[in-house]
């Protein structure tokens, strides 16, 4: 996502939601009923201390396609929570998301994919799904509810 778009996109669906959603800040405490969307240009990883999940917000790894990466996000995520991890990959191009959905597998996590038939672009859970990572394959408009009934 461009630089200058993730404040007003989270800010959007903040105003679609029963969610806190916010864009991402360095130290943002993870909590029930928040949502963190990461910002343009920096990874997002989570890690914990002194008994709460924290955000960190950073350039580094240097070496992604993409920054912010969805792999970044998962292997904290999964380093972080473990089993606890429920890791959506939807619509998008290219493989991001894939080595994460590993690392959430390796944890004991679990992974949904959106389905191909609701995907604008079916490229990102495809390969998520052909690498073996994905638990569920569920369409966009049932997602919500399958996220819901699994956590």
């Amino acid at each position: 996502m461009p630089v200058g778009y993730t404040g007003p996109f989270a800010a959007k669906l903040n105003d679609a939601s029963a969610l806190d959603v916010r864009e991402a800040s360095e130290g943002d405490v993870m909590q029930p009923g928040r949502a963190l969307l990461a910002a343009a240009g920096l990874h997002l990883q989570l890690y914990k201390t002194r008994g709460q999940v924290l955000a960190h917000l950073d350039l580094n790894p240097s070496d992604t396609l993409h920054r912010p990466a969805v792999d970044v996000l998962f292997r904290s995520a999964a380093e972080t929570y473990g089993s606890r991890v429920l890791a959506v990959v939807m619509t998008g191009m290219g493989n991001d998301g894939t080595a994460g959905a590993a690392w959430v597998k390796a944890h004991g996590g679990l992974v949904f994919t959106e389905a191909e038939e609701s995907c604008i672009v079916y490229g990102t859970p495809r390969s998520v799904v052909e690498a073996g990572w994905g638990d569920k394959s569920i369409p966009l408009e049932k997602m919500a509810e399958a996220i819901v009934e699994t956590v």
